[in-house]
């Protein structure tokens, strides 16, 4: 089997690092030294911490945003989609991953719960994956035509933050388990998601 090259070993300890500590409380110079290369190597392949942060999502989300497309297309065919199926399009492709890989899977969504919970995620899915995020809440405002476009916005956030963080602390589980679990999720999500809007200020 091949050697990782060194760009691929850079990444490999940069999502090792975030994932464990999270990307603020890691140094490129800690990145470097847990590859064992030069700070030049590192700086040769990444000018700066944006573009390594940048680098190693992109990286496993390629494959990953995909087959999100795939499920939001589906969904996007019914004229009155329901938040559940919107839900469960979004979550299947994590619990996919988790099943296929569960030991990766589950570091990806520990850094992923990091990196949103930093508001590290969405510049790079903006500059590489514009048409989800618009997608997505196309999706959700149709379903939920009695939120004001803000609130929808809010509460598609919050449910990311959510789903990210619970699948990320999850033990490993069998399948049946799992898919419980996904379902309990989907409920909560649900009654959060369709909730009254409360009259207020608009948010900011």
């Amino acid at each position: 089997m091949p050697r990782p090259s060194h760009r691929e070993h850079l990444l490999d300890c940069a999502e090792d690092l975030f994932a464990t500590h999270g990307v603020g409380a890691v140094s490129m110079r800690a990145i470097q030294t847990a590859a064992g290369l030069s700070v030049g190597s590192l700086r040769y392949h990444f000018k700066t911490e944006a573009d390594l942060v940048a680098a190693v999502m992109e990286r496993r989300l390629e494959p990953l945003m995909q087959e999100h497309e795939r499920s939001l297309e589906a969904v996007a065919v019914n004229p009155n989609p329901g938040v559940r199926q919107i839900l469960r399009a979004q979550i299947q492709p994590l619990i996919d991953l988790l099943v296929a890989e569960p030991k990766r899977g589950k570091r990806y969504l520990i850094l992923m719960y990091r990196l949103q919970v930093g508001h590290h995620t969405a510049p790079v899915l903006m500059a590489r994956w514009p048409d989800f995020a618009a997608r997505s809440e196309t999706l959700f405002k149709k379903s939920l035509p009695q939120l004001s476009d803000d609130e929808v916005a809010f509460r598609v956030d919050l449910a990311w933050e959510t789903i990210l963080g619970r699948l990320a602390r999850l033990p490993e589980l069998a399948t049946p388990d799992l898919e419980q679990h996904v379902t309990g999720l989907i409920d909560y999500l649900t009654g959060a998601l369709e909730a009254p809007q409360t009259a207020a200020q608009p948010r900011t």
